[in-house]
């Protein structure tokens, strides 16, 4: 395989054989993965199309040779967090007219108590001076995973959920 397949696989989400048929389809760099977009991107066997995004993000960085700064990439970090708050904050509000009724009692409390925990837990990163910059982002993509399908989920479900989602961004802190 040529240097052009080895570059794209420079890119999170794409290998070797992703690699070899955006060559094959004429997209041979950074720069006609962003020429070629979205639109272009879909087009191609194999790319998964919530990928497409992150893939256009990376490529439009190293296309221009841009180099981002520290100070930069924790800007986004802590952007990022703003983004899981909302999510956050969404569920919570989405889950209390749901089973407003069902949130009198003990489970109520315990439910309260679990969105305040992840809330801290995001304030926390937010006043922190992150040292992994590659693990707090990652940490944040999985927590926005695991809140994703909460929406329609139980009470209980959404309590795990919660959960899971702290200990991830807990992860993400240390």
């Amino acid at each position: 395989m040529a240097k052009a397949t080895t570059d794209l696989q420079q890119l999170k989400g794409i290998g070797r054989v992703l690699a070899q048929r955006l060559k094959d389809a004429g997209i041979e760099s950074c720069d006609a993965i962003v020429e070629s977009g979205a639109e272009g991107l879909e087009k191609i066997r194999g790319i998964k199309t919530h990928a497409i995004p992150s893939i256009l993000d990376q490529a439009k960085l190293l296309s221009h040779g841009k180099k981002t700064t520290k100070s930069e990439r924790i800007e986004a970090i802590k952007g990022r967090i703003g983004g899981v708050r909302e999510k956050v904050q969404h569920l919570a509000e989405a889950t209390r007219l749901r089973f407003h009724e069902d949130l009198e009692g003990k489970c109520g409390k315990k439910l309260a108590s679990d969105l305040a925990r992840v809330l801290q837990t995001l304030d926390r990163i937010n006043a922190a001076k992150l040292k992994r910059l590659k693990g707090a982002g990652r940490g944040l993509d999985k927590a926005e995973k695991r809140m994703d399908g909460l929406g329609e989920a139980g009470i209980k479900k959404v309590r795990k959920g919660l959960k899971k989602a702290r200990k991830t961004l807990l992860k993400a802190l240390a």
